[in-house]
């Protein structure tokens, strides 16, 4: 395998970092966006079978998020700083990235509003299953809610659905199911020996009682159905938040480092930059990111992938989360200074 280069090791100990900043103010903006849902609206409108104005509670206000976009700025800031390192030596003491170039600024606002239309609209999309799934099977309206926006606990709740991706909430609803019906219990496992969970996001401390449970021919009780779900939502979440604080950093940074050397040719401090498909060490690689390593384009050109992608650079947001969730490709920029 090949060794990692000292650009590689510099930009995963700065994602390290911001990775950490931006799960954090997530989880943050999860949480306040959930104690924003007035529940008592939530239980009117579900009496009223009003399912579109209900789930359209649970749509993220902007001003909620804030924390968040502040965290996606900071990263991109922090990308942008951080090409000082690899610059000659003449160069990096007198380059300074401007963070609040206009440019620079209309990046990091649309890629923190496109997260939050993208967590928006998955909470909402998450809200309507629920909604559905639980009037459709005569659940109480409380239990739905309890679902919808957790419980509380302090001045806080948790456990509610906001965060989780579609896929998640679609997961949770058929967890329900299996556990509320002993003829579809058995199917919380995926094995025959009943040792490993249908959806890995499953809390292994609820086993043996869905094994005991499986073994009488009878479904759980209400109460230990919320139980496991809570756990799951927990768990689930925890994950999302992961993924997206790694994806987003990345992101950040790799633009911030492209808005860097953008500003380097616009200031004329160099006369060309030339960038580098460089793949990383993904445990599942794609094939057109490894069969792009190596490729070298002028500034102002695009890699293009194989299903024809244009990308300024990995992780560039016009290539779409194929091309970014879990990829850890990077870019290495050379410079050509000018002559005397």
């Amino acid at each position: 395998m090949a060794r990692k280069t000292a650009q590689q090791r510099r930009i995963e100990a700065l994602l390290q970092r911001q990775s950490a900043a931006v799960r954090k103010a997530f989880l943050e903006a999860m949480r306040k966006a959930t104690n924003a849902v007035d529940r008592d609206a939530l239980i009117r409108l579900l009496e009223a079978n009003e399912v579109e104005r209900a789930a359209a509670l649970f749509r993220l206000e902007r001003g909620v998020a804030f924390p968040l976009e502040e965290a996606i700025r900071n990263a991109f800031i922090g990308g942008g700083m951080a090409v000082a390192d690899d610059l000659p030596k003449g160069l990096s003491g007198a380059f300074g990235f401007d963070g609040r170039h206009p440019r620079a600024i209309a990046l990091a606002e649309r890629q923190a509003a496109a997260l939050v239309t993208y967590v928006s609209d998955d909470a909402v999309s998450g809200a309507r299953k629920i909604i559905v799934d639980g009037l459709s099977r005569n659940r109480s309206l409380n239990s739905v809610a309890r679902d919808l926006v957790g419980r509380k606990v302090g001045r806080t709740r948790q456990g509610g659905i906001i965060g989780l991706t579609e896929p998640q909430t679609d997961r949770m609803i058929r967890l329900r199911s299996m556990l509320s019906d002993p003829e579809q219990i058995s199917d919380y496992f995926k094995d025959a020996d009943m040792k490993i969970p249908r959806y890995k996001e499953s809390d292994r401390r609820f086993d043996a009682m869905v094994r005991k449970a499986i073994k009488s021919g009878k479904a759980l009780p209400a109460a230990d159905v919320d139980r496991i779900g809570d756990a799951y939502k927990s768990k689930a979440s925890g994950n999302r938040a992961k993924v997206v604080a790694r994806n987003e950093a990345f992101t950040a940074q790799a633009a911030g480092r492209e808005e860097a050397y953008q500003q380097l040719l616009d200031d004329g401090k160099v006369e060309a930059v030339t960038k580098k498909w460089q793949h990383g060490f993904s445990k599942e690689p794609r094939e057109d990111h490894l069969r792009m390593d190596g490729e070298t384009i002028d500034f102002d050109e695009v890699f293009v992938m194989d299903d024809g992608a244009r990308m300024r650079f990995p992780h560039d947001p016009a290539g779409g989360p194929e091309h970014s969730i879990s990829c850890r490709c990077t870019c290495v920029y050379r410079v050509k200074l000018p002559r005397d």
